[in-house]
C-alpha cells in the first residue's frame, strides 16, 4: 500500500494537466483503504469513468492492469503497527536497531564492495531508482557520488525512472533501492523494465528472498527486514561507507 500511495502522489505532483488520469489518482487516494476490495467495475464506478480507462491508467503509472494494482494494496510496504510504532519511537530501541543495521554494514565482505566501487567507477551513466520512502536518500547518494564526479540520474518522479531504464547501454548502470523488494514483485511492471534494460544492476535492499533476485549483479544487504523502519537512517550510514571506499579507490 505505501509504495501505492507514493505513486499516486507523484503522479498527481508531476502531472501538468488535471486531467481525467489526475482525477483517477486523486479518486484512488481518496478511497485508498478500499482499493484492496474494489472490482474493475467497482473502481472504475468511484472514478466515474469506463473500466478499460482504469485498467489503461494502471499500465500508465507501471501497473500490467488494476488486478495488480489491487494487489499490491495488500502489501504492507514498510507499514507498522501502532504498537511497533510506539516501540520505534523509543529511543533505546532505536538505537539498537540502527546499531545492528550499522553491524551489518560494517561487515559487508571487501571484495563485494571493491566490484560495487569499481563498477561504479567504470559506469558512463548511472540511474539511480529510489522506491517506497527512500527516494530523498536516493537523491543523497546522487549528490555524493557527482561530488566525487559522477554525474547520475535520479528523478522523484517513478514514470520518468523507469523512462531513464530504455536507452541505457552495456557501459551504464542502475542502482536500485527497494528495502522490502516488494517493488519488484510480479504486481509491478518495473521489474521487467529493469530486466531487460542494458547494463550493470545493483541491488540495495534489506531482504533476504527477493524475486527474481537473478536480475541483479549486485544485491547488498544492509540491514535487517525488520529494521525497516530505520532505513532512512541506515542507507545514510550505507552510501559514507561507499564514498569512503570509492575515495580510498580512486581518489586518495
Amino acid at each position: 500500500m505505501e509504495q501505492l500511495i507514493y505513486t499516486l502522489l507523484a503522479y498527481i505532483n508531476n502531472s501538468l494537466d488535471k486531467d481525467i488520469n489526475y482525477s483517477i489518482a486523486t479518486s484512488l487516494l481518496t478511497h485508498n483503504d478500499k482499493i484492496e476490495g474494489f472490482s474493475l467495475e467497482a473502481a472504475a464506478e468511484v472514478c466515474n469513468v469506463a473500466p478499460s480507462t482504469i485498467n489503461r491508467f494502471c499500465k500508465r503509472i507501471g501497473f500490467k492492469n488494476f488486478s495488480h494494482l489491487r494487489n499490491s494494496a495488500a502489501i504492507q510496504a514498510g507499514a507498522s503497527s501502532n504498537k511497533d510504532y510506539e516501540k520505534f519511537l523509543h529511543t533505546e530501541s532505536f538505537e539498537l536497531k540502527l546499531k545492528e543495521n550499522v553491524k551489518m554494514i560494517d561487515n559487508i565482505k571487501v571484495d563485494q564492495m571493491h566490484r560495487i566501487v569499481e563498477k561504479i567507477h567504470n559506469s558512463r551513466k548511472i540511474v539511480i531508482l529510489g522506491f517506497e520512502k527512500n527516494q530523498v536518500q536516493a537523491m543523497e547518494l546522487q549528490k555524493q557520488l557527482f561530488l566525487l564526479g559522477k554525474l547520475c540520474e535520479c528523478s522523484t518522479n517513478l514514470f520518468k525512472q523507469v523512462d531513464a531504464l530504455s536507452v541505457l547501454t552495456e557501459e551504464d548502470m542502475i542502482i536500485t533501492i527497494s528495502i522490502q523488494g516488494n517493488i519488484l514483485t510480479k504486481e509491478f511492471s518495473i521489474i521487467d523494465k529493469i530486466k531487460s534494460a542494458k547494463g550493470k544492476k545493483l541491488l540495495i535492499t534489506f531482504s533476504d528472498n527477493i524475486q527474481q533476485v537473478e536480475v541483479f549483479d549486485e544485491v547488498l544487504q544492509c540491514g535487517k527486514i525488520e529494521h525497516s523502519a530505520i532505513s532512512s537512517y541506515t542507507l545514510l550510514r550505507l552510501f559514507d561507507v561507499l564514498v569512503r571506499r570509492y575515495q580510498k579507490q580512486y581518489i586518495s
